[in-house]
């Protein structure tokens, strides 16, 4: 059970790094084709996320404290296991010498009932999702599956110094078993479900505040996330600054200054990454134009200036100021927007589309 719990931190921390690298593209095209990204169809969008990284997790984690250790108490072990059910072989075994509960919640019942779970959320969203036959998720169930064991048994295709998980001709067929269940419950849940894919929107409105808030968190995402990869690689080969000196506050300065200057001032859209994941462009208020260069300039000043300066909670405080600013006005532009003379409208309402 403990293993299980360290596999279930894995899912969750590949979830996490996956959200970092993904998040901005994935939310961008969802705006992009349907206008929209909310509600229910939003929410089975990150569950397939979420389970793509506990698929991984659960199959490929942990690793062995020291492989070289490892692999020198296992010189002689096999990790091919060839004999079909011989994990129910295990199971009956178990059985023989024990009662009827013990022998539900032993490990080995509990490892087969595991493969079959594992795969259930697969066949569910190939049923629900992706409207798929079952004849495809037993395919797909199956050719996942035997990727997996690969993959295993080879030692992460050699990437590893050995085999560190068993690849097991039982596990094909209990996961593509749960991929076959998965399907049958996705077939008949999806008839009470509401519909998982958006229906597109024209997105030619003015943005919602909404939406304006989560370009603000994507572009502080991409921050601390460009910037905290700037102090590993300086703590690998040399020394990173320490924080609060002025090393440390330059550098915050610069990774802004690209990031929501520099980038933006070569896009017709004049969009930040949040921006554009969100697909949003800048515009100039008076003539609705592509915004000036110096407004991009402002609007670091007021919003990523306190943060290099200050750290999070000058950062803080004027995304507050910002919010309840725009919350007052009837246009919803910030106090940013209204000091760069600018205003955020959808990419699709400006003609051609930047």
């Amino acid at each position: 059970m403990d293993i299980w719990l360290t596999e279930a931190q894995y899912a969750f921390a590949f979830f996490g790094l996956l959200a970092i690298l993904l998040i901005a593209p994935w939310v961008r095209l969802q705006y992009r084709r349907f206008g929209r990204f909310r509600g229910w169809p939003a929410v089975v969008s990150t569950a397939v996320v979420l389970y793509a990284c506990g698929l991984i997790a659960f199959t490929m984690f942990p690793l062995p404290g020291s492989m070289t250790a490892y692999c020198a108490r296992n010189a002689d072990r096999s990790y091919w296991q060839l004999t079909p059910f011989a994990s129910l072989d295990d199971v009956t075994a178990y059985a023989q010498d024990h009662t009827f509960w013990q022998t539900l919640t032993a490990g080995v019942t509990l490892q087969v009932l595991l493969n079959v779970v594992l795969f259930i959320p697969l066949g569910f969203l190939l049923a629900y999702r992706l409207r798929r036959s079952w004849v495809r998720a037993v395919i797909v169930s199956f050719g996942v599956s035997l990727l997996i064991e690969v993959t295993q048994g080879t030692g992460l295709w050699g990437l590893a110094e050995c085999p560190y998980r068993l690849a097991d001709v039982d596990d094909l067929m209990t996961n593509t078993l749960g991929g076959l269940v998965g399907w049958l419950l996705g077939a008949w849940l999806g008839r009470y479900l509401p519909d998982p894919m958006p229906q597109p929107v024209p997105d030619t409105n003015p943005p919602t505040r909404r939406r304006r808030a989560l370009a603000v968190g994507i572009d502080l995402l991409t921050y601390l996330t460009v910037l905290i990869g700037l102090l590993v690689l300086d703590e690998v080969v040399g020394e990173a600054p320490d924080r609060g000196t002025t090393a440390f506050v330059l550098l915050g300065c610069a990774v802004s200054l690209v990031l929501f200057v520099m980038i933006p001032a070569l896009l017709a859209s004049r969009a930040t990454p949040g921006m554009a994941s969100t697909y949003l462009c800048l515009r100039h208020v008076a003539d609705g134009g592509q915004a000036l260069r110096w407004s991009l300039l402002v609007r670091w000043a007021m919003r990523w200036l306190p943060f290099a300066l200050l750290g999070i909670a000058g950062f803080a405080v004027m995304v507050v100021v910002d919010a309840l600013v725009a919350w007052r006005r009837t246009d919803a532009r910030s106090l940013s927007d209204l000091a760069a003379r600018t205003v955020s409208v959808s990419q699709r309402s400006v003609m051609p589309p930047l």
